[in-house]
């Protein structure tokens, strides 16, 4: 049933990516436990978070920037031609992904990196075969670099972003001069607030040294294990699925897939992240596993095993829910 309506484009999936955002947000909302929480040691976001309490503020917020990386996967998808325009699948996995693991007593600092990390590789993705573009580029690095604030572990994504210019367009001494501009302002405006009001100067260095001290094996949870199992088997069919297809039909489709493979490998940093557990792994590679699994499941000729597969991946979303209430204590 879902994927009849996921591959029919923005029409036919509005109302189902709708109704499970809702509905989502309303049991998240009634979930009396969390079964995790991110201690990663990130000075500034554990600053500002210390005084966020309300409950229903917290699934808001949550849950507005889970909306707002829906869309953005879906501009991606769409108008940068990621993919097919009638495969919704990315969208709706996506949503999956983020629903599974935010929970309520907390907000979740990756589903906000996420979205600035979202836009900034749209914005990139949106340069290929223009010109014109330093404005773009420097707008991209701009917002990357502001995802560090929010969480450290976005600096991964600082080598990825010079790569992902290097696939979409001819190297242009002007852009990453104008790229190391975007990225040096946001650290320049928080040092002049930070140098005016006394409080925790230098705290990029300070929390990128940290980062990299605090890198172990991360921690997972009992109730993300189906998930996880399933999401690496699928993530590892659609990789060589893509290998034997040429990864899409136009040179755009497979650079993309070039930049989802990077995105892949720099992830593994975010992997071993001190502090990392199930759900901020999992969010950490939500952006390219929507895609390579979306694709793969749009490529199914048969209905009936893309429903089975969905089906699947909502049981193991229902099960984290299950825990969330208690239901195996």
């Amino acid at each position: 049933m879902f994927a009849g309506l996921l591959n029919k484009g923005f029409r036919g999936s509005l109302a189902l990516l709708i109704t499970v955002f809702v509905f989502s947000a309303i049991i998240c909302y009634l979930v009396p436990f969390s079964i995790e929480i991110r201690n990663y040691p990130n000075l500034f976001y554990n600053y500002f978070t210390q005084y966020l309490s309300n409950k229903a503020l917290i699934v808001a917020i949550n849950f507005l920037f889970i909306g707002i990386g829906v869309l953005l996967i879906s501009l991606i998808s769409v108008n940068q031609e990621v993919v097919e325009k009638q495969n919704y699948f990315p969208v709706f996995i996506y949503l999956l992904l983020g629903i599974a693991c935010v929970e309520p007593f907390q907000a979740s600092p990756q589903i906000f990196t996420n979205v600035f990390v979202l836009f900034s590789i749209y914005k990139l993705l949106d340069t290929y075969r223009s010109e014109n573009v330093l404005g773009q580029i420097f707008e991209a690095a701009f917002w990357l670099c502001v995802s560090s604030f929010i969480t450290i572990s976005s600096i991964i994504c600082f080598p990825l972003f010079f790569i992902i210019l290097l696939i979409l367009r001819p190297f242009n001494w002007r852009e990453w001069v104008i790229a190391l501009m975007g990225f040096f302002l946001p650290m320049f405006i928080y040092e002049c607030m930070s140098y005016l009001s006394n409080f925790n100067q230098w705290y990029f260095f300070d929390a990128t040294t940290l980062y990299f001290q605090f890198l172990k094996v991360p921690s997972f949870s009992e109730y993300f294990l189906p998930l996880s199992v399933l999401l690496f088997v699928l993530l590892f069919i659609s990789i060589i699925s893509g290998l034997f297809s040429g990864f899409g039909n136009t040179v755009k489709k497979q650079r993309s897939r070039s930049i989802l493979l990077w995105f892949l490998f720099f992830s593994t940093f975010g992997f071993f992240s001190g502090g990392a557990n199930s759900s901020s792994i999992i969010l950490t590679y939500a952006f390219p596993l929507s895609f390579f699994i979306g694709d793969f499941l749009f490529g199914i000729k048969q209905i009936k095993i893309t429903n089975t597969i969905l089906a699947l991946l909502i049981f193991c979303v229902v099960l984290i829910f299950m825990g969330r209430f208690g239901l195996f204590s």
